[in-house]
């Protein structure tokens, strides 16, 4: 094995112990698309920009249904990129609180209460994320903590929206770029920093997973040691 590729493997492996994560990027619902093409194409671009931001995970959010996540996802393990997608969906509730819902295979059921809504996701195998959280919301979540009824974190930054949110909760705090687009993603530089045994914890990423990947630019060329 050359000097170069050594040093580039371990480098890889220290960079992977804290993963970059951007958990709030959008896709267009599948039928605003025109084509398939067209959606795969928009995806594939997105997925290729966050690989490029540096990103180790991300959050690929459509109204109200998952679909074009799961589909990011899919093209994600086929092409075999060193990407980890978590497909999601936005979701209002009754009371106007703003969710994000991830790792469902399927939409849940509208006109929730935010206890209802993070109970039936959890139930499913979901992971909740509450956004625009106001000081309202914050006793209200901080009051369901530790309980099914509860959601996993809050977001307390997204370019898009703009402004810190300084509230007084416990739960884990993300960042997200809120990009709608491939330039918009790159041009962000918006992420979490996330201990992997947290991401593995919150059900992103299985334990070890992703440590011992060689992407190609790194692999060795034929005849070479």
């Amino acid at each position: 094995m050359s000097p170069w590729y050594k040093t580039a493997k371990e480098c890889l492996a220290i960079r992977k112990n804290i993963l970059r994560v951007d958990l709030c990027v959008f896709i267009d619902k599948e039928e605003q698309f025109a084509n398939e093409d067209y959606l795969n194409s928009t995806i594939k671009s997105i997925l290729t920009s966050a690989i490029i931001s540096g990103l180790d995970i991300v959050g690929i959010l459509s109204a109200d249904d998952p679909s074009v996540g799961l589909r990011a996802q899919q093209m994600s393990i086929e092409q075999k990129m060193d990407i980890v997608v978590i497909p999601g969906q936005t979701y209002i509730c009754r009371d106007n609180e703003s969710l994000y819902i991830y790792k469902l295979t399927k939409p849940i059921p509208k006109n929730l209460t935010i206890d209802k809504a993070c109970a039936f996701a959890h139930k499913q195998g979901g992971f909740v994320i509450v956004a625009n959280v106001t000081k309202a919301i914050a006793q209200k979540i901080n009051r369901l903590q530790g309980s099914l009824y509860a959601p996993d974190a809050v977001e307390v930054f997204n370019t898009k929206v703009g402004g810190y949110r300084d509230v007084d909760i416990d739960f884990p705090r993300f960042v997200s770029s809120g990009a709608t687009s491939a330039n918009e993603l790159e041009e962000a530089n918006v992420f979490t920093l996330l201990e992997r045994k947290k991401a593995v914890e919150m059900g992103f990423i299985h334990n070890e997973q992703g440590v011992d990947y060689t992407p190609k630019y790194l692999q060795p060329k034929t005849g070479e040691v």
